[in-house]
């Protein structure tokens, strides 16, 4: 498994989770931006659609992980959660527990 993330609060209920999706999140930026040092400039929109993709999935994962502390909308935040990390269900750490 690979090793929290920074941003990962210890009382989070789906903590691996929300590590999981943080960590994809941050190596899909980083290709991005290796992507950028190509000399293509066919690239660039993509480019640009993966790092605000990377962006906006990492604010919503935040915002979840934030709404748990506030009670009932956990099931929302976890159904969510779970439908985001279905992107990346192909990695070899993904979970089938996971699955929405």
């Amino acid at each position: 498994m690979s090793p929290p993330h920074p941003d990962l609060p210890t009382s989070i209920r789906n903590e691996d989770l929300v590590d999981f999706l943080l960590t994809r999140f941050d190596e899909d930026e980083e290709a991005a931006r290796f992507v950028a040092l190509s000399p293509s400039r066919s690239d660039a929109s993509l480019l640009a659609h993966v790092l605000r993709d990377v962006q906006a999935k990492r604010q919503l994962v935040r915002y979840f992980r934030d709404l748990e502390r506030l009670g009932p909308r956990g099931a929302t935040m976890e159904h969510a959660l779970r439908l985001i990390g279905q992107t990346y269900a192909d990695h070899p750490h993904y979970r089938e527990e996971w699955r929405a």
